[in-house]
C-alpha cells in the first residue's frame, strides 16, 4: 500500500493524502476492514511530516473512512460519508405510517399553550431589528435568573436543548475522545458523539444519579467530557440528589474537564433541578430546553455556566447566522413570565403529569413494575423489545426499542412510550402492552433485534 500511495499522491501535503485515499477506497482498492500503514511509516514513505499524516487522517476519521483505535492500530470502515443522526433515523423510519405513535416525546398540539399574545409581546418589543446579535436578550435572562440552579458565568440562547449540547461537545471534542455519558441517555447525544468520532464510555444510571464507581472508572480513562441529565433524566426519569451532586464533583474536578447537564423537560419536574455547577462553577454547562411545553415552532434551549465553554459555543455560532431570533427568545421569555401566559402553561403542565400518572397505573395494573416520576417519558421494562415493537407496530401504534439510548444493547430489555400523548384510553393500550411483553418472538423472527 505504501508504494502504492507514494505514486498516486499528486503533492505532499494532508488534503492531497486525505483525498487520495478517499478515492481509493471508494474504487475498492482499499478494503473494509484493511489495516492501514501507521502514521510514521506513511510519513516515511511520502516524505512528509508525521504531523501532516496525522492531520490527514483525523479528516478521514471525520469523514468515516478511517476508525482509529488504541492499540487497535487504524482500520478502513469504508467510503466517505457524511455524519447522520441514525439513531434518530431509524425510528423517524420505524413511525412511518404507522397512526399513534407513542415512542416520540412530542407534545400534543390539542393542549399546547397558545402563543398568539406571546408574539405579539415579543413583535412588540424595543430589540425587534435591532443592530446586535445577543446571546441572550434581556428578557429571556431574566426570565431564566430564578429556574437556574447556580449562578452563570455566561449564557445563551439555542435552537432547542439537543442544539446546545451539539455546541458544547463540537467545541471541547474531537475524533478519538471519549465522553463519558449516562447511560440510558438521549439518542441524539450519542448520534452527535457518533458523528464527531468520540467513543462514549457509558455510566449507569442508580437511584441517585450515575453510578459513582462507574464515574470514577470512566474518568481514569481520561475522558473529554461528561455528559449527564440530572432532573428527570431521558428516558429513564432519574433525578439526581445531594448527596450524589456532592460525591461527584471532587472526582469531576479533580478531572478538570467539561461537564454538560441537558433538561429536557424542566417544567414538569416537580423540584428544581441540582447541578454540579453550584460546586464546579467554571467547567459546568447547564442547558434546559422549553419545546415540550411551546411546540416545534418555538424550539429554544438555553445553555448557562462557565463563561469559558459558552463562549465557545457562542464563538462558533459566529462563522453563520445560527443565532436565535431576539422574537423566539423574547417569546418564550413571555411564556414563562406574563401572569395569564405562565397559567396556562402551568394548566398544560398539569394535564400532561395527570395524562403520565394514568397511563403508569394502568401499566402497573398490567403487571409491569415502574418508579414513581414525573414524565413525559415511560422507561418500560419488557422481556424483549423486538417482540414488544414488532406487535405493537401491527396494531398501529410505535413504541420505541430501549437499544436506541445507548451506546450498547444494554436497553434492550425496555421500550420508550411517551406518557403524556393520550388524553384517554390508557388501560387499552396498557393491555396491548402487555400482552406483548408476555408473547413470545413472533413466526419467523430469530433472536432479538429492532423494528
Amino acid at each position: 500500500m505504501l508504494d502504492v500511495l507514494a505514486r498516486r499522491v499528486p503533492v505532499r501535503n494532508p488534503r492531497a493524502l486525505s483525498r487520495t485515499i478517499m478515492e481509493m477506497v471508494a474504487a475498492g482498492e482499499i478494503a473494509p476492514q484493511a489495516r492501514m500503514p501507521t502514521v510514521r511509516e506513511v510519513a516515511r514513505a511520502l516524505g512528509m511530516s508525521p504531523t501532516g499524516v496525522a492531520a490527514a487522517w483525523r479528516e478521514l476519521v471525520d469523514w468515516r473512512v478511517l476508525e482509529t483505535r488504541r492499540r487497535g492500530g487504524t482500520t478502513v470502515r469504508g467510503p466517505a460519508r457524511a455524519p447522520r443522526a441514525s439513531r434518530y433515523d431509524v425510528m423517524m423510519r420505524a413511525s412511518e405510517g404507522i397512526p399513534l405513535n407513542l415512542g416520540h416525546l412530542t407534545p400534543d398540539p390539542a393542549i399546547l399553550p397558545r402563543l398568539d399574545r406571546a408574539f405579539a409581546a415579543a413583535l412588540a418589543g424595543g430589540d425587534v431589528n435591532g443592530p446586535d446579535t445577543p446571546p441572550v436578550t434581556a428578557g429571556l435572562r431574566a426570565a431564566m435568573a430564578a429556574a437556574w440552579p447556580f449562578a452563570p458565568e455566561g449564557m445563551m440562547a439555542t435552537p432547542g436543548g439537543i442544539a446546545a449540547a451539539q455546541l458544547v461537545l463540537e467545541a471541547t471534542v474531537r475524533p478519538g475522545d471519549r465522553v463519558a455519558v449516562d447511560s440510558p441517555t438521549v439518542s441524539r447525544v450519542l448520534d452527535i458523539l457518533d458523528a464527531i468520532g468520540a467513543r462514549p464510555l457509558p455510566v449507569t444510571l442508580g437511584a441517585g444519579g450515575p453510578d459513582l464507581a462507574l464515574l470514577r472508572r470512566a474518568l481514569a480513562e481520561r475522558p473529554a467530557a461528561f455528559v449527564y441529565q440530572p432532573s428527570g433524566a431521558f428516558p429513564g426519569g432519574q433525578s439526581v440528589t445531594e448527596d450524589w451532586i456532592a460525591a461527584a464533583a471532587p472526582p469531576l474536578a479533580l478531572a478538570g474537564i467539561p461537564v454538560i447537564e441537558l433538561v429536557q423537560a424542566p417544567l414538569m419536574a416537580r423540584r428544581p433541578p441540582l447541578s454540579l455547577g453550584r460546586l464546579l462553577p467554571r467547567r459546568v454547562v447547564h442547558i434546559q430546553a422549553f419545546n415540550f411545553f411551546t411546540g416545534p415552532d418555538l424550539r429554544v434551549g438555553v445553555a448557562g455556566g462557565s463563561g469559558e465553554l459558552v463562549d465557545r459555543m457562542w464563538q462558533r455560532l459566529t462563522f453563520s447566522s445560527g443565532w436565535v431570533s431576539r422574537i423566539l427568545q423574547n417569546a418564550l421569555a413571555f411564556q414563562l413570565t406574563d401572569r395569564r401566559a405562565r397559567e396556562e402553561v402551568d394548566a398544560y403542565v398539569a394535564t400532561c403529569r395527570q395524562r403520565h400518572q394514568a397511563m403508569v397505573a394502568a401499566l402497573r395494573s398490567e403487571g409491569f413494575a415502574l418508579p414513581d416520576g414525573d414524565g413525559p417519558a415511560i422507561w418500560l421494562p419488557v422481556g424483549d423489545e423486538y417482540v414488544v415493537t414488532h406487535r405493537l407496530s401491527g396494531r398501529g401504534i410505535v413504541v420505541h426499542a430501549g437499544s436506541y439510548f445507548g451506546p450498547t444493547a444494554d436497553g434492550g430489555a425496555h421500550v420508550l412510550l411517551n406518557g403524556t400523548r393520550l388524553a384517554g384510553g390508557q388501560a387499552g393500550i396498557a393491555r396491548l402492552l402487555g400482552a406483548a411483553a408476555a408473547a413470545g418472538p413472533p413466526s419467523g423472527a430469530a433472536g432479538r433485534g429492532v423494528s
